[in-house]
């Protein structure tokens, strides 16, 4: 397990003596050939990365990748692109529950109402990522959560869960829920397209400096923005905007968002 890699406690070491970025949402799979370089990266420039899975496959292999690699913490869940009648895994929840139980946070999950074009998948969306609320809450994991076009759904299963210091990845949705979202104390990812998206700026300047994290979402998410490939260090430029845009500091953004991290992860995490 994670904890045999990477002992709990370092985390905290780490974070208080070395100045470090977040990538708090990533998926390592998508670098293909280009993986020993960007696990370079995260290795040269200290950056702690969440690495989402999207599957169980997904999550046994960053589980392997994690064994060497000191700053990359592999966390299980099922994206919502994924679930389907099909989808085996579904079929073994103790299985599921022991990949809960040992990951210190769950994701990605959440429901997609918009890319994903099969409507009737949405009660089986719906279904699975209720399940996962209805185990974070029982083992207190944090949850890292996809709401394309349900963010009102999300919301509402978070006000019924509630659930601890959830994490709101890339959110593209209504601003007037971002303040309902932050009073459930929930993290906000400020992603690769803050250069692009006017909402995204936006919502960073809406939200609190104590609820912002940085990711990547992977190398190909920037190509979808804009044409380009990204590294893990692309998250010094989205530190350097943010902190363009709330009128502060480099050095404080980063080390406030290091700060954030810290704090999410603060606590006892059954693993």
């Amino acid at each position: 397990m994670w904890k045999h890699c990477v002992l709990w406690r370092n985390v905290y070491f780490f974070l208080e003596v070395i100045k470090i970025f977040v990538d708090a949402h990533n998926h390592l799979k998508h670098y293909q050939d280009n993986l020993p370089k960007a696990l370079e990266i995260i290795n040269e420039k200290e950056i702690w990365t969440l690495a989402c899975a999207i599957n169980k496959k997904d999550y046994l292999w960053l589980k392997e990748i994690s064994k060497d690699e000191a700053f990359i913490i592999p966390c299980y869940g099922i994206h919502p692109w994924e679930i389907n009648p099909e989808l085996e895994e579904l079929n073994n929840q103790e299985e599921m529950l022991r990949f809960i139980k040992e990951t210190p946070v769950i994701g990605e999950i959440g429901l997609d109402f918009y890319w994903a074009e099969d409507k009737s998948s949405y009660p089986l969306q719906i279904e699975i990522l209720t399940f996962f609320f209805e185990n974070a809450r029982k083992y207190n994991k944090i949850v890292n959560l996809h709401t394309k076009g349900a963010e009102k759904e999300v919301l509402n299963l978070l006000k019924t869960y509630k659930l601890k210091t959830p994490i709101i990845h890339w959110y593209s949705g209504p601003l007037e829920l971002v303040n309902a979202f932050t009073d459930l104390d929930c993290f906000w990812t400020i992603s690769v397209d803050i250069t692009e998206s006017e909402k995204t700026r936006k919502l960073v300047a809406q939200l609190p400096m104590d609820k912002i994290l940085t990711e990547t979402d992977g190398p190909t998410a920037l190509e979808w923005v804009n044409g380009d490939y990204a590294y893990p260090d692309y998250v010094e430029k989205i530190v350097k905007e943010i902190a363009q845009i709330k009128e502060v500091d480099f050095e404080y953004c980063r080390r406030q968002i290091n700060d954030n991290f810290r704090e999410l992860l603060a606590g006892e995490v059954t693993i």
